[in-house]
C-alpha cells in the first residue's frame, strides 16, 4: 500500500511538472501581470450568452503514454431559454502522444428550451499504433501483438422529451478503419475468425431510450441516468459487415452529505454483439472511464459486463478525492458469463476543478487489476 502511494503521488508530481513548463512555454508576460496564463486560459465571462475556453491538454493512459494538444470548449445559453434549460456545449480537443499518435476530438450537446430536445455528436480523427491481444476472457500478455490504424468516425444522435425525464431517440454511428498494418508474421493479420483486419467501414443506425435526472452531466452529485440502446449495421446503410450492438449503462449518483458533497456514484455497463462484429469492434475490456488500469483491448469478446462504485468525496476548495471498486469480464455467449471469470478493480484519484459553472474536472487517476496497472490524466469524470 506504502509503495502505490508513492507510486501514484510520483506520477501527479510528473504530470504537474509538465504542466508548469507547458504553460511557462505559452505565456511571454506572465511574471508581470497579476493573473496567471492558467488563470486567464480557465476564467470565463458568465454575463455572455456564449462562453469559452482556449487551454492547452495533457493526457496519460496505459494506451498512449503521456499527450500533448490544445482544446478548445465552447459553453452558450439561448436568451430566451428557461433557467432550468441545460447549457449547449461544443469542444475539441487536438492531441499527440508519445508513442506517436494523434487524437482529434470534437463533440456537441445541444438542449433545447426546457431541454425538449437534445442534440449530440461526436466526430473525430485516429492514427492510433497499439497492442491486440486476441479474443477471450483468458488472455496473455505474451500473445499481444503491435498493430497501427488510422480511422475517422462519427455518432449522432437525436433525442425527444415524451415524458418527464423520459427521452426516445435515434442513432447514428459511422467508422472507416484504413491504413491497417500489423508486425510481421502476425498470428492475427489474415486469421479467418476475425473480421475487417485489413480494415473495414460500418454504417449502423437504431433506437435508443433514456432516463436523466442528473444536475450536472459531467459531474453529477445526484441523478441517475438509465440508457438503453441498440445499433443496426446492415449493407443497406453501407456497412462492410451485418451485425447487431446492444448496450445498457446504468448510473446512479446518491448523495451521502449533501452539504459536503459526498457522493456515492454507481455505474453498471454492458455491451452485447451479434453478427460479424470487426476485430476492432468487439467490446472491449479496459481504459480510461471503465475497469481503469486495463489496457483498453485486453480482453475483447461478443459480449461484455463491467460494474464500479466510486466514492467522491471533497477534499479543499477545488480539489476533491475518488476512490473506486469493480468488475467484469468478456464472453462469447451471455450464458458464458461466470463468478471466476470476473476481473478485480481498484483504484484511487484526484480532482482539479477548472469550470464551476459546468463543474468539469481534470481528472487523475491510478487504476490496479489482476496483474496490471495505469494511470490516466484526462479531463472530466469517468462516468
Amino acid at each position: 500500500m506504502k509503495t502505490f502511494f508513492i507510486q501514484f503521488y510520483l506520477r501527479i508530481i510528473q504530470v504537474f511538472i509538465s504542466l508548469l513548463f507547458t504553460l511557462s512555454v505559452f505565456s511571454q508576460d506572465s511574471l508581470l501581470q497579476k493573473e496567471s496564463l492558467f488563470q486567464r486560459l480557465i476564467k470565463t465571462d458568465t454575463t455572455k450568452a456564449l462562453r469559452y475556453k482556449v487551454l492547452p491538454v495533457i493526457t496519460y493512459s496505459p494506451e498512449t503514454r503521456l499527450g500533448f494538444g490544445a482544446g478548445f470548449i465552447f459553453n452558450w445559453n439561448s436568451k430566451k431559454a428557461s433557467p432550468s434549460t441545460n447549457s449547449s456545449l461544443a469542444q475539441s480537443f487536438f492531441i499527440y502522444t508519445q508513442n506517436d499518435q494523434i487524437d482529434w476530438t470534437s463533440l456537441f450537446e445541444i438542449f433545447s428550451n426546457e431541454n425538449t430536445f437534445f442534440l449530440s455528436g461526436k466526430v473525430g480523427y485516429l492514427k492510433f499504433p497499439q497492442y491486440y491481444y486476441g479474443v477471450g476472457n483468458d488472455l496473455l500478455n505474451e500473445d499481444k501483438e503491435h498493430f497501427s490504424f488510422q480511422q475517422f468516425y462519427f455518432d449522432i444522435r437525436v433525442r425527444y422529451k415524451v415524458f418527464s425525464k423520459i427521452y426516445v431517440g435515434i442513432d447514428y454511428y459511422f467508422n472507416s478503419n484504413f491504413n491497417v498494418s500489423w508486425e510481421e508474421g502476425s498470428k492475427f493479420a489474415n486469421n479467418p475468425t476475425l473480421y475487417g483486419t485489413n480494415g473495414y467501414l460500418i454504417s449502423g443506425l437504431g433506437p435508443e431510450i433514456a432516463y436523466d435526472t442528473r444536475n450536472f452531466p459531467f459531474a453529477p452529485t445526484k441523478g441517475a441516468f438509465y440508457n438503453l440502446s441498440m445499433l443496426i449495421f446492415s449493407d443497406v446503410l453501407g456497412s462492410e459487415y451485418a451485425y447487431n450492438y446492444y448496450q445498457l449503462d446504468l448510473r446512479q449518483y446518491i448523495p451521502i452529505n449533501k452539504k459536503r458533497e459526498w457522493i456515492l456514484a454507481l455505474n453498471f455497463y454492458g455491451l452485447f454483439g451479434k453478427g460479424e462484429l470487426p476485430f476492432n469492434r468487439l467490446p472491449a475490456l479496459g481504459g480510461n472511464n471503465i475497469m481503469r488500469g486495463y489496457y483498453s483491448g485486453s480482453f475483447r469478446d461478443n459480449n461484455y459486463i463491467a460494474f464500479q462504485m466510486e466514492w467522491r468525496m471533497p477534499i479543499w476548495k477545488i480539489i476533491s478525492l475518488r476512490t473506486w471498486v469493480g468488475t467484469g469480464q468478456v464472453a462469447s455467449n451471455f450464458n458464458e458469463f461466470d463468478w471466476p471469470g470476473f476481473k478485480p478493480n481498484i483504484g484511487v484519484g484526484l480532482r482539479i476543478q477548472f469550470d464551476k459553472k459546468s463543474r468539469s474536472n481534470i481528472r487523475m487517476d491510478q487504476g490496479f487489476g489482476k496483474d496490471t496497472k495505469g494511470f490516466y490524466f484526462k479531463i472530466n469524470e469517468a462516468f
